[in-house]
């Protein structure tokens, strides 16, 4: 019988020089380097697929960063989006979702170029005929005009444009006071902060209105007394 030949293969490629070849090669190591250079690739694939949303679709950022809670990214591709499209639903949905985020130097840029736009009117009478607007929105009362211009001139107050916040406010005041008026969001603020000076020129202002006719007599409106008064304590 031919004795059997023992050897060895030259490149280390057959089974019986495998297990040899293996013996200097740790494993974990070579594992642990290749889910580190997956993971590396998903995440510059993340990155790259995040970019190009945040560019030419920022309405699917909008809906990704409001599902995840992220309010102040949010109100950034909402701006974003309204850049993109121009369109006025856009436009009212950034300057709401900017002052949710407390991002007041935006809703008052913002809030300004929403209320000069031609279709503002159209575009309040139809969402207030769709939407019942009252106590939505955190709660805040009004039409969608009141609502706005409110969030508009209080914006303004606190990026410490007080006055264009003040003539925002009474610019936009109706016929007669009306507690979701602009001018109470201004107060509001102005009273937060222990503004006497500003709560002191709104009641000027309110007085001038006062002396043009019965619709802002005090005496006439409880509502209107409880808020001077609110003012003339905080004055």
């Amino acid at each position: 019988m031919r004795a059997s030949r023992r050897y060895r293969c030259e490149n280390g490629s057959c089974r019986q020089c495998a297990p040899d070849l293996l013996r200097g090669i740790d494993l974990g190591k070579l594992i642990a380097k290749t889910a580190a250079i997956t993971f590396a690739c998903i995440i510059v694939l993340a990155l790259v697929l995040f970019g190009i949303f945040s560019l030419f679709v920022p309405s699917v950022m909008v809906a990704l960063t409001d599902s995840l809670g992220m309010t102040g990214a949010c109100a950034y591709y909402s701006v974003a989006q309204y850049e993109k499209s121009g369109d006025i639903s856009d436009l009212a949905d950034a300057v709401s979702r900017s002052y949710e985020a407390e991002h007041y130097e935006d809703v008052a840029e913002y809030g300004i170029i929403l209320r000069m736009d031609a279709g503002y009117d159209e575009y309040c009478a139809q969402r207030d005929a769709e939407t019942d607007f009252t106590g939505s929105l955190g709660g805040l009362l009004g039409t969608a005009d009141q609502f706005f211009a409110g969030i508009t001139a209080e914006s303004q107050y606190r990026s410490g444009e007080t006055q264009a916040a003040l003539d925002t406010a009474f610019e936009s005041i109706g016929a007669s006071f009306d507690d979701a008026d602009a001018v109470t969001y201004v107060a509001g603020a102005a009273i937060e902060a222990e503004d006497a000076a500003c709560c002191g020129q709104i009641l000027s202002r309110l007085d001038e209105l006062s002396a043009e006719g019965n619709a802002f007599d005090e005496d006439l409106h409880e509502d209107l007394k409880e808020f001077k008064d609110m003012l003339r304590e905080a004055a």
